[in-house]
């Protein structure tokens, strides 16, 4: 095996240095993972690569194999559930370095990675990392792609079908937690203005990804929101409204340009999924259509496209300076116990209603309770991140399918604007994954959703008192 000697970081947002470089596509599977082996399939252009990696680190091992297309085709089924995509830029940094900075894509849009490869170890010990490669996280697993693959989402369980930020900061930092020694309304207050603050960044970044930086900045108005109805009797209902409405606003602004991402992805994932029985070819006009509206989507950042971010930025703006007046009063779990116990007790009715007589509708409902849940348990996760941690696994995990089943949803409801040759074949394959991940869906939100709300509070309650005693 040839030996590597590699340094990584993670960049707060894409480099502008990267942007000329030469970029290539790379899709990326796990066959096998265990402590001290990867075994991946990678496409990078026309190039197709079996690669053993062994190591951790700084130094690791790694052979590679080239594969004939028939190869990679045969063993690329295996690593369904262990995926990634991404773009990778190299740029020069003197001295003979190449900074190799990844992209990523999907449910990891928004992560940026550079990795250094180096001659020697005196190298890597004397070289001097530029500021815009941000953090180093060297060694560290949550980085490495084998994680990224098999988790997807990134990370801490951060992230709306997968998210890009580790919590890793200290405090007056956008960290999506309470610490357990900051009092709780400042922490609030610190949570919602990192969301804005985010939010604000990612839409100043949309002339160079325009639907990375949409979809990262809906992410994080959606968590600031949230935080509000978290806190929605603190604040006072006429206060809650006026903030709620106006960051919910500020993302239906930008709904079109993702909405157009989302349709093409999800097709692909059907395709995907059933393969032979998917008709590709009756779909091709459609697929072409759909590529068209998200092509014109990403290109009218010049446009309605920006119109829309500049207003939305504005509302944000607006925004911030409410969230800085924030007087939520005394340190105390009554803080955030109405807030708590209405999302949980709201996600077990939406079950119920799904269970009773499910619906698009009732389903997409369910979803947002989910997300509801799904983020507060996030900012309340360090009063016992090991029970915590993994309730907020089940509601993250409960929500992607609830989403995942509200995509296709959009889907149908395009497909019956078309016209495709055969419609009701793509429309039974949609309503057939819909079951599907309805079913999963149910099964999760039947442990989720096990307790009585007010047993459920009075569990959290004392979690509170022993971790912030």
């Amino acid at each position: 095996m040839a030996s590597e000697i590699e340094r990584k970081f993670v960049a707060e947002t894409f480099p502008v240095e990267a942007a000329g470089a030469p970029a290539v596509a790379i899709e990326q599977g796990y066959l096998a993972v265990d402590e001290e082996f990867e075994v991946r399939l990678r496409r990078a252009g026309g190039e197709r690569l079996l690669t053993v990696k062994g190591g951790h680190g700084e130094s690791r091992e790694e052979v590679e194999v080239r594969l004939y297309a028939e190869q990679f085709e045969a063993l690329w089924p295996l690593t369904e559930g262990r995926r990634l995509r991404k773009t990778r830029y190299r740029l020069g940094l003197g001295g003979g370095l190449v900074a190799e900075v990844d992209r990523y894509e999907g449910g990891l849009a928004g992560l940026v990675v550079v990795e250094v490869e180096f001659p020697s170890a005196e190298a890597s010990r004397s070289f001097k990392p530029p500021p815009w490669l941000g953090r180093e996280v060297t060694g560290d697993a949550a980085y490495a792609n084998q994680t990224l693959a098999m988790n997807g989402t990134g990370l801490d369980g951060e992230g709306e079908r997968g998210e890009t930020e580790r919590p890793m900061y200290h405090h007056g930092s956008a960290t999506y937690k309470l610490e357990t020694d900051e009092s709780a309304p400042t922490g609030l207050q610190r949570i919602a203005a990192g969301r804005a603050r985010k939010a604000r960044k990612k839409l100043g970044e949309v002339e160079q990804d325009g639907a990375v930086a949409i979809h990262g900045a809906r992410k994080d108005l959606k968590k600031l929101r949230s935080v509000l109805r978290l806190i929605r009797r603190q604040l006072g209902e006429k206060a809650y409204r006026a903030q709620n409405r106006r960051f919910r606003d500020a993302g239906r602004l930008l709904s079109d340009t993702r909405d157009a991402e989302v349709k093409v992805e999800t097709l692909a994932d059907l395709e995907e999924r059933f393969g032979a029985e998917f008709p590709t070819a009756a779909a091709e006009p459609w697929r072409r259509d759909l590529e068209r509206e998200r092509y014109a989507a990403a290109a009218d950042a010049g446009g309605d496209v920006a119109e829309r971010v500049e207003e939305a930025t504005a509302m944000i703006e607006a925004g911030r300076d409410e969230l800085a007046a924030w007087d939520l009063g005394k340190d105390s779990w009554k803080l955030v116990e109405p807030g708590l116990l209405t999302a949980y007790a709201d996600g077990c009715e939406a079950l119920a209603e799904v269970r009773d007589q499910p619906s698009d509708e009732g389903v997409h409902e369910w979803r947002k309770r989910a997300k509801d849940l799904w983020y507060q348990l996030r900012i309340l996760k360090e009063l016992w991140p090991e029970v915590l941690g993994e309730t907020a696994d089940q509601a993250h995990d409960l929500a992607d399918r609830l989403g995942d089943h509200h995509d296709l949803a959009v889907l149908a409801a395009d497909l019956e604007t078309r016209d495709t040759v055969e419609p009701e074949a793509i429309r039974m394959l949609i309503e057939r994954r819909q079951q599907e991940l309805l079913a999963g869906a149910v099964a999760i939100g039947e442990r989720l959703y096990a307790e009585k709300p007010k047993a459920f509070g009075k569990r959290i309650k004392a979690y509170w008192k022993v971790a912030r005693a």
